[in-house]
């Protein structure tokens, strides 16, 4: 049985994921949102919806590895439920069942998900996708 808990998850702030663009950081960003995966997404997400992410764990894993990524964050709607869990997921799939050679990365969990981040950084471009501040200003 696993040691990972909710308890040794970290948690980031979108300014600090928002400054990681600005100084060009290597990370990978996974939205785990299920049909609220509308209104757009932070710019390169992984979208792995929360409803699939067991079944798809090996392929993130995998992904991950390849892009030598040293940074995740996860995120869902407002980080709440969804978010944690499949970091702790992630986390605990790493810790079970290691691959050879494969370093575990940072992860965060995205305080308030994509709900803060539609609030502040929403309208930028050069850090969002596919925004619709109809959905997102209402």
């Amino acid at each position: 049985m696993s040691q990972i808990s909710f308890s040794d998850l970290k948690f980031i702030k979108p300014s600090e994921v928002r400054q990681w663009f600005a100084n060009g950081t290597k990370f990978a960003v996974v939205d785990v949102r299920d049909d609220d995966f509308i209104g757009g997404h932070i710019k390169g997400c992984l979208h792995y919806p929360a409803n699939e992410f067991g079944s798809r764990l090996s392929d993130l894993r995998m992904k991950l590895e390849e892009n030598q990524v040293k940074d995740v964050v996860f995120h869902c709607a407002l980080s709440q439920a969804r978010g944690p869990k499949a970091a702790l997921l992630f986390l605990r799939s790493i810790e079970e069942a290691p691959n050879e050679g494969e370093k575990v990365p940072n992860v965060y969990v995205m305080e308030g998900g994509f709900t803060r981040w539609a609030r502040k950084y929403g309208e930028d471009p050069t850090v969002t996708e596919g925004f619709a501040d109809d959905i997102w200003n209402e």
